[in-house]
């Protein structure tokens, strides 16, 4: 039960990670943005070499990555936890704008720092949750 708690917790928190730009927009707003993009450039693009066709992979890899979170059974291969938390994590990279320098002109907003470490300690305690089970 404490499992399926700290799953919860986890996803949603990632779903709130706001961005540091300007916009600062949550990834789950972000998701739904890159899937407008691919369906706008889809229907609307004359040329089928303009469609962004990232803007269709990264919404997908980013919500396989949380349903397989989601489901995975706790007593099968230890490591396979830990490969999804460092993808979301990575992929957080992406969405908040953290790697563009150009966002650093004033302190991280608490719409960021407080979700974002709500996601990594849940995350890291749903791990080492994890470890010592398989390890009992």
């Amino acid at each position: 039960m404490v499992i399926k708690i700290l799953k919860i917790i986890s996803i949603i928190s990632f779903l709130l990670i706001c961005g540091i730009d300007q916009k600062g927009f949550p990834v789950f707003i972000a998701l739904l943005i890159y899937l407008f993009v691919f369906t706008q450039e889809l229907f609307y693009s004359g040329n089928s070499n303009d469609i962004p066709w990232e803007a269709l992979i990264i919404p997908i890899l980013i919500i396989g990555n949380i349903i397989v979170f989601w489901i995975y059974k706790i007593y099968r291969d230890k490591y396979f936890i830990v490969l999804c938390f460092i993808a979301l994590l990575l992929s957080t990279f992406v969405f908040t704008g953290i790697t563009n320098p150009y966002n650093y002109h004033q302190d991280l907003p608490l719409s960021f720092i407080l979700p974002m470490s709500i996601f990594i300690i849940s995350s890291i305690i749903l791990i080492v949750k994890n470890f010592k089970k398989n390890s009992e």
